[in-house]
């Protein structure tokens, strides 16, 4: 039986995008990074059920290798699926991060909810 791929490497340091928020830029990034993750969050929720796969006969062997390439794409824990969840709910937690930032700045509660609004069914 074949086994899924292995995840990708984690990413080397200093591999990523430098992103410099300031009073002037704290909502807009904000903005930016929830309306990411929320269509992030979005498309991987319209993706799951496609993830499942169907034994392509009635064996032991086709049902168990359907089994495994499901838990593996979208059942367990670890999957695929539920790491790139994680990953979202990360970014998420960047926007929250952000939200902190801008009241630190002066930003007011009704001023950063007005900037964007997370949609309640969030990851």
């Amino acid at each position: 039986m074949t086994t899924p791929a292995p995840p990708p490497p984690p990413p080397t340091p200093g591999g990523g995008q430098t992103l410099t928020v300031n009073k002037d830029n704290v909502l807009e990034v904000r903005k930016i990074i929830l309306s990411a993750a929320e269509e992030a969050r979005l498309k991987l929720s319209s993706l799951a059920p496609n993830l499942v796969v169907r034994a392509p006969g009635e064996d032991e062997v086709s049902k168990t290798a359907a089994a495994v390439w499901t838990a593996n794409l979208v059942g367990n824990p670890d999957s695929h699926y539920a790491r790139l969840m994680q990953y979202v709910s990360n970014v998420f937690e960047l926007g929250r991060q952000l939200e902190e930032a801008a009241k630190q700045y002066g930003y007011t509660d009704d001023e950063i909810a007005a900037s964007f609004t997370v949609q309640q069914d969030q990851v």
